[in-house]
């Protein structure tokens, strides 16, 4: 004979049970993602430096670059994979390598490859339209932006002082020391 007591201590059981199946479901699905995000920040990474040519970027640059071109296109991350196993595939070393490669002709891959050295030099994402108030513009990084590199030695970024306040008033007494 089924008691009361019974019946409330097994569905007390049966929903526990239900609860907890259910939390371990979304714990492995959540572990499941967050790898499949972590292998795409680390692909990311990778073409990153093949494209720039470089030993080694920014780790924080290139999360903040894959998160921008993922969300002005939501199957970034999904090219970027493919253009990342095509490079393994035919095993290039070099970015002349890519150019000169027979995948490199389709327009998808050229758009991909365009994104990301773009979001690394210019430090934004998306085509910045002149005198409005929105665009699908998203900022990456200001002062890390590989644009100014080249003449950092002359080249103060923008909005940075130079020292002291007013330090425009003056003119230099020489280029030297500008």
């Amino acid at each position: 004979m089924i008691t009361r007591r019974r019946l409330l201590h097994s569905g007390a059981a049966l929903t526990g049970a239900g609860l907890l199946s259910s939390l371990w479901v979304g714990s492995a699905l959540a572990q499941e993602m967050n790898s499949a995000a972590n292998s795409d920040v680390e692909q990311f990474y990778l073409l990153s430096v093949f494209l720039t040519e470089r030993h080694a970027l920014n780790v924080n640059v290139s999360q903040r670059a894959l998160t921008t071109c993922t969300q002005a296109d939501p199957l970034f991350p999904g090219k970027m994979r493919v253009l990342w196993n095509k490079i393994q595939q035919q095993a290039l070393t070099s970015v002349r390598q890519l150019a000169g490669s027979k995948f490199y002709q389709d327009e998808g891959v050229k758009d991909t490859v365009q994104k990301i050295i773009s979001a690394w030099y210019l430090g934004y994402t998306g085509t910045p339209v002149s005198l409005r108030a929105v665009d699908d513009t998203r900022l990456v990084t200001y002062t890390g932006a590989l644009a100014y590199e080249p003449t950092l030695d002359a080249t103060v970024i923008p909005t940075y002082s130079r020292g002291h306040t007013n330090y425009w008033v003056t003119p230099p007494a020489t280029l030297a020391n500008d």
